[in-house]
């Protein structure tokens, strides 16, 4: 799921200061609302995990330059940072994304790339620190969102970048930037999840996503409610108390609810048999929590321990559904992103 990039040259840039930012992944386990003509819209709740998300280097440069192959997508990024903080002509960056996921699959990536590069550019350019390693707030994040132009919809990966966990925000009103956030939770460190994704499968982006939100009816407030009771009264709680019996639950009911208004949307996409027999499989393999990461195809099924998780894919395997799903299992991140100056790293290169 993983792609890499050639390195950055020392020739492309006069500056021997080299950061590396590294995020998770993120999973959205549904929106709250839309459609609604009063109020807010969007929302929803989501989680953060490690390995499955991107990390990208950057050093000053003359040009703006990317080894990648989202090479025009991390530029234009750095370039709308750099005008949304008033930089000159002068203030470009070489960039080398040294992994990346798989796209469009549900596991958040546009953002973190876009985050990431924005963190990158603020480090460069903008607030320079003493120490080597570099964490981030909510609040931080959200300002590198709005530099960058994410946050658009979903803001449960700005907030992850920010601070890891189980993510609660509340959708936005007309003219805010970016949804505050609710709630977010640690997640118990020996919980688990497996990510499975459909090879040669892609969500809904850009102009089919767009047009698939004009063509769906406004969330019903009673299902807004109910998805809002499970996860403050049922879901947070059993994470802050580590009870993964009632966690596992009551996602899964969140996550089946919060599909309801995307159903005649998502029954379209060449996908959703598979996605339907991969639930009813975990169903019947005792598996307690599930869900689909936003549109999908990445289904996760959450787990209690690795051991549990490994026996979730060892029996995968034998029902044959390695031969259609690419298989990861995660541990849940409970930090976000990270920087790091790797200058000595990068000049051994």
């Amino acid at each position: 799921m993983i792609s890499a990039a050639s390195p950055i040259t020392s020739q492309e840039s006069p500056s021997e200061e080299v950061f590396e930012v590294v995020t998770p992944g993120r999973l959205h386990f549904g929106m709250l609302s839309f459609g609604q003509p009063l109020g807010r819209s969007f929302g929803g709740l989501g989680a953060m995990i490690a390995g499955c998300g991107v990390r990208v280097r950057m050093r000053r440069a003359t040009k703006f330059s990317a080894a990648s192959h989202v090479g025009e997508r991390v530029i234009g990024v750095a370039k709308q940072c750099a005008a949304a903080w008033g930089l000159d002509e002068q203030s470009c960056c070489a960039i080398e994304v040294r992994e990346i996921p798989r796209q469009h699959v549900g596991l958040g990536t546009g953002t973190q790339l876009a985050v990431a590069v924005a963190a990158g550019m603020q480090r460069l350019y903008v607030e320079g620190a003493a120490t080597q390693e570099q964490t981030y707030t909510a609040k931080d994040a959200a300002a590198l969102a709005q530099a960058a132009g994410r946050g658009l919809r979903s803001s449960v990966g700005v907030y992850g970048f920010g601070a890891g966990g189980m993510i609660l925000e509340a959708g936005k009103l007309q003219g805010e930037v970016v949804a505050p956030m609710v709630s977010r939770v640690t997640l118990p460190e020996d919980w688990r999840v497996v990510v499975f994704v459909q090879r040669e499968a892609e969500g809904l982006h850009g102009d089919a996503e767009r047009t698939a939100f004009a063509g769906l009816e406004m969330v019903p407030l009673e299902l807004t409610a109910e998805l809002c009771r499970l996860a403050v009264m049922e879901i947070l709680p059993a994470a802050f108390a580590a009870r993964f019996t009632d966690f596992a639950a009551a996602l899964t009911a969140y996550g089946k609810l919060a599909g309801k208004p995307f159903e005649r949307a998502s029954s379209r996409l060449p996908y959703a048999e598979a996605t339907a027999a991969l639930f009813d499989w975990l169903d019947q393999q005792g598996v307690q929590g599930y869900a689909q990461s936003s549109w999908g195809p990445a289904v996760v099924a959450v787990c209690e321990s690795t051991l549990a998780a490994e026996s979730v894919v060892t029996a995968a395997e034998a029902a044959g559904l390695g031969a259609r799903h690419d298989m990861i299992v995660a541990a849940f991140d409970n930090r976000g992103g990270v920087l790091r100056d790797v200058s000595d790293e990068a000049a051994e290169v």
